[in-house]
Protein backbone atom coordinates (compact mmCIF):
# COMPACT_ATOMS: atom_id res chain seq x y z
CA UNK A 1 0.00 0.00 0.00
CA UNK A 2 1.33 3.45 -0.90
CA UNK A 3 2.17 5.93 1.85
CA UNK A 4 2.79 9.67 1.77
CA UNK A 5 6.55 9.08 1.73
CA UNK A 6 6.50 6.77 -1.30
CA UNK A 7 7.98 8.04 -4.53
CA UNK A 8 6.34 7.15 -7.80
CA UNK A 9 9.02 5.66 -10.00
CA UNK A 10 9.12 3.65 -13.19
CA UNK A 11 11.64 2.64 -15.79
CA UNK A 12 11.06 4.83 -18.77
CA UNK A 13 14.24 5.21 -20.74
CA UNK A 14 12.45 5.84 -24.05
CA UNK A 15 10.08 8.31 -22.37
CA UNK A 16 12.99 10.10 -20.72
CA UNK A 17 14.83 10.43 -24.03
CA UNK A 18 11.68 11.61 -25.81
CA UNK A 19 11.13 14.24 -23.12
CA UNK A 20 14.71 15.46 -23.43
CA UNK A 21 14.33 15.79 -27.20
CA UNK A 22 11.13 17.85 -26.88
CA UNK A 23 12.75 19.90 -24.10
CA UNK A 24 15.66 20.75 -26.40
CA UNK A 25 13.34 21.68 -29.27
CA UNK A 26 11.36 24.21 -27.25
CA UNK A 27 12.74 27.61 -26.40
CA UNK A 28 11.55 27.51 -22.80
CA UNK A 29 11.81 23.75 -22.50
CA UNK A 30 9.06 21.61 -21.01
CA UNK A 31 8.00 21.17 -17.43
CA UNK A 32 8.61 17.46 -17.01
CA UNK A 33 7.00 17.35 -13.56
CA UNK A 34 3.83 18.97 -14.89
CA UNK A 35 3.71 16.55 -17.83
CA UNK A 36 4.09 13.60 -15.46
CA UNK A 37 1.45 14.96 -13.06
CA UNK A 38 -1.10 15.59 -15.82
CA UNK A 39 -0.38 12.23 -17.45
CA UNK A 40 -0.80 10.39 -14.16
CA UNK A 41 -4.10 12.19 -13.46
CA UNK A 42 -5.39 11.31 -16.92
CA UNK A 43 -4.44 7.64 -16.59
CA UNK A 44 -5.88 7.37 -13.06
CA UNK A 45 -9.20 8.72 -14.32
CA UNK A 46 -9.19 6.34 -17.28
CA UNK A 47 -8.71 3.31 -15.04
CA UNK A 48 -11.76 4.03 -12.88
CA UNK A 49 -15.04 2.33 -13.66
CA UNK A 50 -18.30 4.27 -13.39
CA UNK A 51 -19.09 2.37 -10.19
CA UNK A 52 -15.73 3.32 -8.69
CA UNK A 53 -16.28 6.96 -9.64
CA UNK A 54 -19.64 6.93 -7.87
CA UNK A 55 -18.10 5.33 -4.75
CA UNK A 56 -15.31 7.91 -4.74
CA UNK A 57 -17.85 10.71 -5.11
CA UNK A 58 -19.77 9.33 -2.14
CA UNK A 59 -16.56 9.24 -0.07
CA UNK A 60 -15.86 12.83 -1.10
CA UNK A 61 -19.35 13.97 -0.09
CA UNK A 62 -18.98 12.23 3.29
CA UNK A 63 -15.64 14.01 3.93
CA UNK A 64 -13.73 10.76 3.51
CA UNK A 65 -11.76 12.19 0.60
CA UNK A 66 -10.18 15.64 0.29
CA UNK A 67 -11.30 17.97 -2.49
CA UNK A 68 -7.80 17.89 -4.00
CA UNK A 69 -7.74 14.09 -4.19
CA UNK A 70 -11.31 13.97 -5.49
CA UNK A 71 -10.35 16.46 -8.22
CA UNK A 72 -7.32 14.37 -9.20
CA UNK A 73 -9.41 11.20 -9.44
CA UNK A 74 -12.68 12.56 -10.81
CA UNK A 75 -11.97 15.92 -12.42
CA UNK A 76 -15.06 17.31 -14.14
CA UNK A 77 -16.96 14.14 -13.26
CA UNK A 78 -17.55 15.59 -9.77
CA UNK A 79 -19.98 18.15 -11.22
CA UNK A 80 -21.49 15.64 -13.63
CA UNK A 81 -22.19 13.11 -10.88
CA UNK A 82 -23.71 15.83 -8.71
CA UNK A 83 -26.01 16.98 -11.57
CA UNK A 84 -27.14 13.40 -12.24
CA UNK A 85 -27.70 12.79 -8.54
CA UNK A 86 -29.82 15.95 -8.22
CA UNK A 87 -31.84 15.07 -11.33
CA UNK A 88 -32.44 11.55 -10.02
CA UNK A 89 -33.58 12.87 -6.63
CA UNK A 90 -35.94 15.36 -8.28
CA UNK A 91 -37.36 12.68 -10.58
CA UNK A 92 -37.96 10.32 -7.68
CA UNK A 93 -40.03 12.99 -5.94
CA UNK A 94 -42.41 13.45 -8.91
CA UNK A 95 -46.05 12.53 -8.37
CA UNK A 96 -46.72 9.46 -10.47
CA UNK A 97 -50.25 8.69 -9.25
CA UNK A 98 -51.86 9.74 -12.55
CA UNK A 99 -49.23 8.05 -14.73
CA UNK A 100 -50.09 4.66 -16.15
CA UNK A 101 -48.83 2.36 -18.83
CA UNK A 102 -51.02 0.39 -21.21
Amino acid sequence: MATNNDKIQFRGEAEKEATQIVDQMRLGGVNISELARKGLQEKLRETLSDEEKIRLHQRYKQDGLSEDVATVLLGDAIDEIERERTAFEEASELDTTDVFQE
